[in-house]
């Protein structure tokens, strides 16, 4: 089932978040699908990246992110979860470099931030060049340390 990855619109939102809300991830921090409809709209009106992951069967990820601003030169991921039947696909690699890629070359490089019970992206991400750079203990929900991963601009 090859995904397509397109700019999410304002009419995805309810699938998309429908789809997502069922992973351990947005259950952790107590989000339904009212309350990921709620946030990706949100990004869209702000005009961050929001991009959406699709095949046959509906949506099956979603990549959300900031071109600049992490540290005033670096991108942010925001979000990349894809549905738990598409895990090991390829799906994820191709999100992150489709967030990668709209980012541009950011002078600061590309920065997100990942749960520290969630060792499956910290493996994830450092497959792809990714290190931990940081911890902010409790930054989005207390008892839950925010890792920070970092992958450099590649200077040509």
């Amino acid at each position: 089932m090859p995904a397509v990855i397109r700019p999410a619109t304002p009419e995805d939102l309810p699938a998309l978040a429908a789809a997502l809300a069922p992973l351990p991830l947005f259950k952790a921090y107590g989000l339904d699908a009212t309350a990921l409809a709620t946030r990706f709209r949100g990004a869209l009106e702000r005009g961050e990246g929001l991009l959406m992951a699709s095949d046959e069967s509906g949506p099956v990820g979603v990549c959300w992110f900031l071109t600049r601003g992490t540290f005033g030169t670096g991108a942010y991921l925001r979000t990349l979860a894809i549905r738990e039947d598409r895990h090991g696909s390829g799906l994820g690699a191709q999100l992150l470099a489709a967030y990668e890629a709209g980012c541009g070359e950011p002078s600061g490089g590309y920065f997100l931030l990942t749960s520290d019970f969630n060792e499956g992206a910290q493996r994830f991400y450092q497959r792809h060049g990714y290190r931990q750079v940081g911890e902010l203990p409790g930054f989005a929900v207390p008892g839950v340390s925010e890792r920070i991963f970092w992958k450099p601009r590649v200077k040509g």
